[in-house]
């Protein structure tokens, strides 16, 4: 933390080291990749678009290479590098407390341009860690059912007919989720400051103060200690 804390800025704080905004932008890119030639593989419509991939016998090789990517690559991160970080973020996702249901059920404020009136937060808020859980699950979903898919004649067929709805729905909901989360970061007038840590690994202490207050005291006192 302190060997980090020496490449910020003043003024700002360390939101995300770089091994955490790896993750993040591997999973990003390589999930629009799949969303777009997904598209492409499940309806007609979309196969024309196709021609700048060469048409969709070159767009399913693609997804197939991707579908590795947003496993392999986003899993291996978990083991190899910063990992202390990875298992932090999973861990506190799954660890729900007062604060956090407070700030989902003033999130509607917040969403809509305001600022919600929560307690402070913890560095992952409630409507983050919603997030994260979509992210979480849809990525487990869509991968054992992408792995039915790819692999059907080592599965039972009734298993095999399931894993497409499901493969779908997981595309839906994840896709809901990032239009979401691609709103709050680049269009909401407070919360799209949260890009700045994505990108720079830092944000302004005004905006860790008022959004994550829990956590910038937290790291407050370890810089001091």
């Amino acid at each position: 933390m302190a060997e980090n804390l020496k490449q910020v800025p003043e003024g700002k704080v360390l939101r995300f080291t770089g091994g955490e905004r790896l993750s993040h932008w591997v999973h990003a890119f390589s999930y629009l990749i799949l969303l777009f030639t997904g598209l492409a593989v499940m309806s007609v419509t979309f196969r024309p678009v196709m021609a700048i991939v060469g048409g969709i016998d070159n767009a399913r090789i693609i997804h197939r290479v991707f579908a590795i990517v947003f496993v392999v690559i986003v899993g291996l991160l978990f083991f190899i590098g910063e990992r202390k970080h990875h298992w932090s973020w999973l861990r506190s996702v799954f660890v729900w407390t007062k604060a956090d249901a407070m700030h989902v059920k003033a999130f509607a404020v917040e969403f809509f341009g305001g600022h919600g009136n929560y307690p402070p937060q913890a560095k992952y808020n409630g409507g983050e860690k919603i997030n994260s859980l979509i992210t979480i699950f849809g990525t487990v979903f869509i991968t054992l059912s992408g792995v039915i898919m790819w692999f059907p004649q080592y599965f039972p067929i009734g298993l095999v007919r399931f894993a497409y709805p499901i493969h779908d729905l997981s595309m839906i909901f994840m896709t809901a989720a990032l239009i979401g989360h691609m709103y709050l970061s680049l269009l909401h007038p407070e919360s799209r400051v949260a890009l700045q840590g994505m990108v720079k690994g830092h944000v302004p202490e005004s905006f860790a103060k008022t959004h994550h207050g829990a956590w910038y005291e937290e790291i407050q006192k370890q810089e001091k200690s």
